[in-house]
């Protein structure tokens, strides 16, 4: 049957052209997978929460104690500040202004008319005074007048003038001595008396009193302190007795008699006011709490809060200038405030662009592409950025020490050139979100950047004293030039000049002023490396990450799996150690690290204590247990201690990259022997299938560092030098050179970054340290050959 082909159309054939994506296409569409969207949400978390702490919304406070304004400052805007002072005194005005509360016991100033008239009654008969008895006599001296201008009047007259009063009808019982002392004494009772006041000026008002009865405080009358008074109301007290007993007493005894009494009356007057301290506190603070808050206005322009030349203290200029700051944040209109946001994300933004540009391209893309790493990154990036918000404000002003902090985080965890990147746009930040200025910037790079270039390896413990000594001279060094060339020194000198009484340089007052920044940070430098030593530990387990310390303590011969290995398979243990040896040597002659190299040495053949006899090192003479076995059989025994290797280092809290040396240390290598055999088997026997080398290999993966690399590659030669009869240089040399060959064209070495010169370099110092340890001996005669 015929077909027929219908003709497209120029358009069809148009739509059916396939065009290459556009860059941009690719980078949406990779930026919607799974796992680039959980990083770029790691990312935008990481870079709110630092504009949170920031506060990347407002401008900073740049202003800080014992800084010297270059000019004066003045107020921005109109703003009150409360002047604590003037409130106080205020609230101390009205508190002396207050009255005090006296409570009154008035029933011993009514006891007295009862003894003024039983020693009357005493002297009313008519013995004669020269035969007075001693109780009249001394009724007598106790009505015995005061003295009027130092003159007392005779005793004899008084006592004539006392009977003569109450002689005839004027009897002492007819009821007018009463009226007439009783009318004295009823105001006495009324308004209270007492010897002094009991509260000073600070407590209340001294001319007058608030007098209560007993119990009921509503009721009490305002008093004259004079009223009340011993000393005043014996004063006035016999020419108000005078003036009562000339009302009932129209005899002219009657005015000597009124000054005996009121001589008796002001040398016995009773204290029956009592001072009411709860009651009176009470009043006082309610006095306090009415009085309004004193404040000092500013006016925009023309307020001067700092003055140029002066340091700024905390006790005057700095609150002034913190209120300052408020008021003008406060009328700051959204659309400032959203400018500001969105100039300091899109610094943010540009940090993040040129860090992760370099990163990715230039050094290891997997900081990135692995979200653990880069929520470590990042993590440390946030929590410094919170530890400098809250130690930067005075008086600590420390925010140096978490910089120093993640500086050498950084170094441990990730190197030096993440390290020097990372750091010095943190001090960036921190300079743009508190304020600093450049010199500030400047003082935080050094420290940084001298804390990450002094490093190095932490192989003892006092390495990272030494670090934050160093790194402390040269801040303290560095804060002193910036300021010289910011011209912050002839700043001090002429605030110096200003202090002096004449007109030379105060030097007491200047060399602290300027050293003592400097010695203060050095010193936060110092105390930042000694938090590092005791919180390493710590760092290690969070970050995953070894020094050399860690590596150190791990490698140490008693550590319970070397143990059991030299105890199960001493012949493997000694493999180890001698792997381990030449490892070290090697991966530092190609800039790896050694001492992570023997250590990993040490363990990566911990696998084999599981079943020793079917390794070659560990079988004694007379039998191989695998010539019973099957060789694939045989190949499974012998991948298995890769596996076994690592499960027995996670159980015993090997630290990660220890396994990865045991995961890692065979790759995907094939087992030759194994693999020969069983295709040597499978030619003599047609009817068995051919032999899958992928079968053969082990699991892997393939050395993912150099360090690994090395350990494969030293594995590799330290067996097979084994089998050489008489390992001379050349025989080792063409053995090592062979193995690296073979290693290089299987792949192994694929995704370590391992270049042919440094593979060169290792293959150098694999057949120096082999030649060593196989060095010809002199044969003595009648030895026998070893």
């Amino acid at each position: 049957m015929a077909q027929t082909h219908s003709k497209r159309t120029r358009s069809k054939r148009v739509a059916s052209l396939q065009l290459e994506p556009s860059v941009l296409s690719r980078w949406l569409r990779q930026f919607l997978t799974g796992r680039t969207l959980l990083q770029s949400s790691v990312a935008l978390v990481a870079a709110l929460l630092i504009i949170v702490t920031l506060r990347g919304w407002l401008p900073p406070f740049s202003f800080r104690e014992g800084q010297i304004p270059e000019r004066d400052v003045v107020a921005r805007v109109a703003f009150e500040v409360y002047d604590e002072g003037q409130t106080e005194q205020n609230r101390r005005e009205k508190r002396r202004g207050e009255l005090c509360l006296y409570e009154n016991r008035p029933q011993p100033i009514f006891r007295l008319l009862d003894a003024i008239k039983s020693r009357v009654v005493l002297l009313l008969d008519s013995t004669p005074y020269e035969d007075l008895t001693e109780e009249q006599l001394a009724a007598l001296e106790a009505l015995r007048p005061q003295p009027v201008d130092g003159v007392t009047p005779d005793d004899k007259e008084n006592l004539q003038a006392l009977r003569s009063l109450f002689a005839g009808p004027n009897k002492l019982d007819d009821g007018k001595f009463q009226q007439a002392l009783g009318d004295i004494l009823k105001t006495f009772a009324g308004t209270g008396l007492l010897q002094s006041l009991s509260h000073d000026s600070e407590q209340g008002m001294q001319r007058s009193i608030l007098v209560f009865p007993v119990g009921l405080p509503d009721e009490g009358v305002v008093v004259n302190v004079a009223l009340v008074r011993h000393a005043d109301v014996a004063v006035e007290l016999p020419q108000k007795l005078v003036e009562g007993f000339q009302k009932y007493y129209t005899t002219p005894d009657a005015v000597p008699v009124a000054k005996m009494v009121s001589g008796y009356i002001a040398r016995n007057l009773p204290v029956t006011l009592s001072y009411r301290q709860d009651l009176s506190e009470k009043v006082r603070l309610k006095a306090e709490e009415s009085v309004e808050a004193a404040y000092v206005n500013y006016i925009p322009t023309v307020s001067k809060l700092a003055e140029a030349g002066k340091p700024i203290t905390r006790a005057k200029e700095l609150p002034l200038l913190h209120a300052e700051y408020d008021a003008w944040i406060a009328k700051l209109s959204w659309g400032e405030t959203l400018f500001r946001l969105l100039a300091f994300s899109g610094m943010l933004a540009a940090i993040y662009l040129l860090c992760g540009i370099y990163v990715y391209y230039q050094y290891d893309r997997t900081l990135l592409t692995e979200p653990t790493n880069l929520i470590r990154l990042l993590g440390l990036a946030v929590v410094t950025c919170v530890l400098c918000r809250y130690a930067a404000p005075d008086p600590m002003r420390a925010e140096i020490v978490p910089l120093i902090l993640c500086a050498i985080i950084m170094t441990i965890t990730f190197g030096r050139q993440v390290a020097l990147l990372m750091t010095t746009c943190l001090c960036l930040i921190i300079t743009l979100g508190l304020g600093l200025d450049i010199g500030g910037f400047v003082t935080l790079c050094s420290g940084t950047c001298a804390a990450v270039l002094f490093l190095g390896r932490i192989r003892t413990r006092t390495k990272l004293i030494y670090v934050g000594l160093a790194a402390g001279v040269i801040v303290a060094l560095t804060h002193l030039g910036v300021d010289t060339v910011l011209g912050k020194l002839n700043s001090a000198i002429v605030a110096a000049e200003t202090n002096s009484s004449n007109l030379t340089i105060d030097w007491t007052w200047l060399l602290p002023s300027l050293g003592g920044e400097a010695l203060r940070l050095g010193g936060f430098t110092l105390l930042a490396t000694a938090l590092m030593t005791g919180l390493l530990p710590f760092i290690e387990k969070l970050f995953g990450v070894q020094t050399d310390l860690s590596l150190l303590e791990l490698g140490d011969a008693s550590h319970p799996l070397l143990r059991q290995l030299a105890q199960r398979a001493p012949g493997t243990y000694n493999h180890s150690i001698n792997v381990a040896a030449i490892a070290e040597a090697a991966a530092d002659s190609i800039g790896a690290h050694g001492l992570l190299t023997r250590v990993g040495a040490y363990f990566h053949d911990i696998g084999k204590m599981f079943k020793p006899n079917y390794f070659i090192e560990n079988q004694e003479q007379g039998g191989n247990c695998h010539d019973t076995l099957q060789p694939a059989m045989s190949t499974l025994v012998i991948i298995a201690h890769v596996k076994d290797g690592a499960d027995l280092g996670r159980q015993h809290r090997l630290p990660k990259p220890i396994i990865d040396f045991i995961e890692q240390h065979h790759g995907t290598t094939l087992v030759e022997y194994f693999y020969r055999e069983a295709a040597k088997r499978s030619q003599a026997d047609p009817n068995k299938e051919e032999v899958s080398e992928t079968s053969f290999r082990y699991p892997g993966p393939k050395p993912q560092t150099l360090e690994a690399a090395v350990l494969m590659l030293s594995d590799s030669v330290e067996s097979a030098s084994r089998t050489l009869v008489e390992p001379t240089s050349s025989r080792i040399q063409n053995l090592v050179d062979q193995i690296a060959m073979k290693k290089l064209l299987d792949g192994q070495f694929d995704q370590c970054g391992l270049t042919l010169q440094q593979l060169d370099r290792l293959k150098s110092s694999l057949v120096k340290s082999l030649t060593a340890i196989y060095h010809g001996r002199v044969k003595y005669s009648g030895q026998a050959s070893a």
